[in-house]
């Protein structure tokens, strides 16, 4: 199970897109800095989102979404605690 961290815009990277092309099936996506976004916005991905969603493997981290001022969505929003125990629940980590 790899933990895949988006920190960028999907409105102005293709991280996201391409981050969710190499998720397997056990995989996990925490949304973070700019990629909140993702989670509040009305994207090309949004489908693949919501699916990420329903089966709970999708996060986004609370501070950067309150620093943006936004509402998200889809996804469950988790504090730095829940993080790092995302982190440790996790063989490896992949940033984009």
């Amino acid at each position: 199970m790899i933990l895949h961290t988006v920190n960028s815009s999907p409105l102005s990277t293709f991280s996201l897109h391409d981050c969710l092309k190499q998720l397997a099936d056990n995989d996990i996506l925490l949304l973070m800095s700019d990629g909140v976004i993702a989670a509040s916005a009305s994207i090309e991905q949004q489908s693949t989102l919501l699916k990420l969603h329903e089966s709970q493997r999708l996060y986004v981290l609370q501070d950067d979404l309150e620093a943006r001022g936004l509402v998200v969505n889809v996804g469950q929003i988790i504090d730095y605690p829940a993080f790092v125990n995302l982190t440790i629940q996790c063989k490896s980590q992949l940033s984009w």
